[in-house]
């Protein structure tokens, strides 16, 4: 939960913006500027703004990325609109449109259109400044947590570098001296499956290792983690939208995004080994009975028939000798 907590206040800055900048209008100013507060991988990004507003021009600039929204001399009519793009740390994107009102008690990202164009640009900047503060306490915090899971299920797991964290502009690889490694086994380039193999026949070996920091276990957990380490208060009128953000990241990222291993890939492989073995099992059962079979053939010859053989043998041995011995007494005067 540290590491959550420390990557949140990087992410959402001193003021809770996003680490952006949306400084209040000195009186007679028609631009509204939005602007990153450095070069750096927290917080809100600026993916582009669009106006439709009546009389608007808008200017980027950078880096750090800004933008400026100039209202002119023109007030925009009831019903315009301008919208603002953002890239959050998880890779997700979110934005906020603002629209013009004639009423002077505005909605949810509305504002009040003035007297004149630069009372309009700083309600404009009022409501936008608000809209992002709940779009940075909602989603850009769900989004951080799933960010500082990835940073610390990372080898090495990562940490937020620098002092205060709200202005941090980078990381620092964690040790064993400040922070706890949630994987201690052993880690090798090699595949996985090669680090326990057995030789299951004379020419087949089966491999069956496995790391728990392979990518479809680590997905698992640290997705998980992110959704573990998160707190919710019933008095925060934010806590349900934010929780609902959360959600939808966890549930998108559990449910494995193209090029992500997968438990069931695991899975796969150990099961393609384990059928490997299972057929060399089988054969190995039918060399064993055919080999029992022989040995059957060569040592389970009953005693009557060794008896019955020998005296077979002994009969013709006997007769044998004493054709030979007849033969040997054989002479011209027994032939007469």
């Amino acid at each position: 939960m540290q590491v959550t907590a420390e990557r949140k206040q990087a992410d959402l800055g001193a003021f809770g913006l996003g680490r952006l900048l949306i400084p209040a209008l000195p009186p007679l100013t028609t631009v509204v500027n939005v602007a990153e507060d450095a070069v750096s991988p927290f917080g809100f990004k600026i993916a582009g703004v669009t106006s439709n507003l009546t009389g608007s021009t808008v200017t980027q600039s950078g880096p750090p990325n800004a933008y400026d929204v100039d209202l002119g001399s023109t007030n925009p009519s009831n019903g315009d609109s301008i919208t603002y793009r953002f890239t959050l740390p998880d890779g997700s994107s979110e934005s906020i449109t603002m629209t013009a009102t004639t009423s002077t008690n505005p909605g949810p990202n509305q504002f009040t259109i003035g007297a004149t164009s630069d009372v309009t640009a700083s309600n404009l900047q009022g409501a936008l400044a608000a809209a992002v503060g709940k779009l940075a306490d909602t989603s850009l915090t769900a989004a951080s947590a799933m960010a500082a899971a990835n940073d610390f299920f990372g080898n090495p797991p990562q940490r937020v570098a620098g002092s205060p964290l709200t202005s941090a502009t980078g990381f620092v690889a964690g040790t064993a001296a400040d922070t706890v490694s949630w994987y201690i086994g052993e880690s090798g380039t090699d595949p996985a499956r090669g680090t326990a193999t057995a030789q299951v026949d004379p020419s087949i070996s089966v491999s069956y290792g496995v790391r728990a920091e392979e990518q479809g276990i680590r997905w698992v957990v640290q997705n998980v983690a992110a959704l573990a380490a998160m707190t919710f208060s019933q008095s925060d009128p934010n806590a349900a939208a934010r929780s609902m953000a959360l959600d939808q990241r966890v549930a998108a990222a559990l449910d494995v995004p193209p090029g992500t291993q997968k438990v069931e890939d695991i899975e796969a492989e150990l099961a393609g080994a384990q059928v490997t073995l299972a057929a060399a099992t089988d054969r190995h059962i039918q060399t064993k009975s055919t080999l029992a079979d022989m040995l059957g053939q060569i040592e389970g010859i009953s005693n009557e028939d060794v008896a019955s053989k020998i005296m077979a043998l002994q009969t013709t041995l006997q007769a044998s000798m004493q054709t030979t011995s007849l033969l040997f007494r054989t002479s011209l005067v027994n032939y007469i």
